[in-house]
């Protein structure tokens, strides 16, 4: 190799020009072959000598090729090695696209640390059964697009049962309910003033008032056999909702037996309220079961009452 005295850079024997600062290795190189490089070892600069271009390198993909005498030169070079133009905006050798198919040739070299593990029995054979798995399903797959595309039943037996299944799941999230009228409305006690039927006739300004809370009752009859599914409630006088005690719980009784408890917040705003037990009823009794007191009254009062059934489709 040639040390460059100037600045300290290794060049490859052949070189003209310092591949670090450009000087000229005739003048300032010194030729070594292991060790360190003395000064007494530096060849004495020789004025009228004329430098000569070297042998050109074989370009390499990735080397730096000399815009001046198109050599090429390694990556690191900052001065081309031959006529010792500068490789400041040197283009870089590139790689012909067909090589890139070309298998390499020669021993190929792992990392280090990339050696394969050992895979074990059970993993050999988690992996065996895994592909299989895939094989199956591509099969299944590959069978049912041609059933589907070429047999008409089977395309129409899919759709219905898709859109089924569709249906069945937008139900559990999405829900329509439609209002149950009542044919009958009667109560357990009342006043003069404020009936029972003022308790269902979709006019929240109105109400039911019970003298006793202790035994208030409304019996609501239909004339058809209905699934209940959610009760919305008013409770109190809206114009003076303090002037008169409020349900606190109420009690669904159903002529099948069953019931339902309901508990009310003391809010003067409408509150719904799902029902469960409720499949199947013609016959529904609302017991007051707990009250929220008045100061100014005894009167239990509820201004409006409604109830609703899931719609069928």
């Amino acid at each position: 190799m040639i040390v460059c005295q100037t600045c300290g850079e290794h060049n490859a024997p052949n070189a003209e020009f310092c591949g670090n600062c450009g000087d000229f290795l005739k003048w300032t190189g010194a030729r070594v072959q292991t060790g360190a490089v003395r000064p007494d070892d530096a060849p004495q600069p020789q004025p009228h000598h004329r430098p000569q271009q070297t042998m050109r390198r074989q370009a390499q993909p990735g080397d730096l090729i000399c815009g001046q005498c198109g050599s090429g030169n390694v990556p690191t070079r900052k001065f081309c090695g031959v006529c010792g133009q500068s490789l400041h905006d040197a283009v870089t050798q590139k790689q012909p696209w067909w090589k890139r198919w070309v298998p390499r040739q020669g021993p190929e070299y792992k990392k280090q640390g990339s050696r394969p593990r050992r895979v074990r029995r059970s993993t050999k054979v988690r992996q065996g059964i895994g592909r299989a798995f895939r094989w199956a399903l591509a099969v299944v797959v590959l069978l049912f697009g041609g059933l589907y595309g070429f047999s008409q039943p089977f395309r129409s037996t899919v759709n219905t049962q898709v859109v089924k299944g569709k249906d069945a799941v937008v139900d559990l999230f999405v829900e329509d309910w439609v209002p149950v009228r009542q044919s009958s409305l009667s109560a357990s006690q009342e006043r003069p003033d404020h009936p029972a039927g003022l308790a269902m006739d979709n006019d929240y300004g109105t109400y039911w008032a019970a003298p006793d809370a202790k035994t208030a009752a409304l019996t609501i009859q239909f004339d058809h056999v209905t699934d209940l599914r959610r009760m919305i409630v008013y409770s109190g006088d809206s114009k003076k909702f303090l002037g008169t005690a409020r349900p606190q719980r109420l009690t669904l009784v159903f002529d099948t037996g069953k019931t339902h408890d309901i508990t009310l917040t003391d809010t003067a705003e409408q509150q719904h309220h799902d029902i469960k037990n409720g499949d199947g009823v013609k016959q529904v009794q609302v017991l007051v079961a707990g009250v929220y007191p008045s100061s100014e009254s005894t009167d239990v009062v509820i201004s409006e009452i409604e109830l609703f059934q899931k719609q069928v489709k």
